[in-house]
């Protein structure tokens, strides 16, 4: 009986182990460095990698999380920015 409760616990651990797995573990997004110029704002520079499917404010959140920006986004000439660019077949 306790041997077979063990080897349902074990093949329950098993199945929900790869929904565990998330993106932060496994982390295949990929950047490219941006300089930025005189007169950018991190809302130009996220459209600019926007597909029409995306969401600009969600690459904005992304590129302020990544570099760690203040609420107010700011940033300065010659200031480099990693931004998100997702794989060719998720566009």
């Amino acid at each position: 009986m306790r041997k077979s409760v063990l080897i349902s616990l074990a093949l329950v651990f098993l199945a929900i182990t790869p929904l565990a797995i998330s993106r932060a573990f496994v982390d295949n997004t990929t950047y490219d460095t941006v300089y930025v110029k005189s007169g950018d704002t991190v809302w130009q520079i996220a459209s600019k990698y926007a597909t029409p499917k995306d969401d600009v404010r969600e690459i904005v959140f992304e590129i302020r999380r990544i570099n760690k920006l203040d609420n107010n986004a700011s940033v300065y000439p010659g200031q480099a920015l990693k931004v998100p660019v997702r794989p060719y077949y998720l566009r």
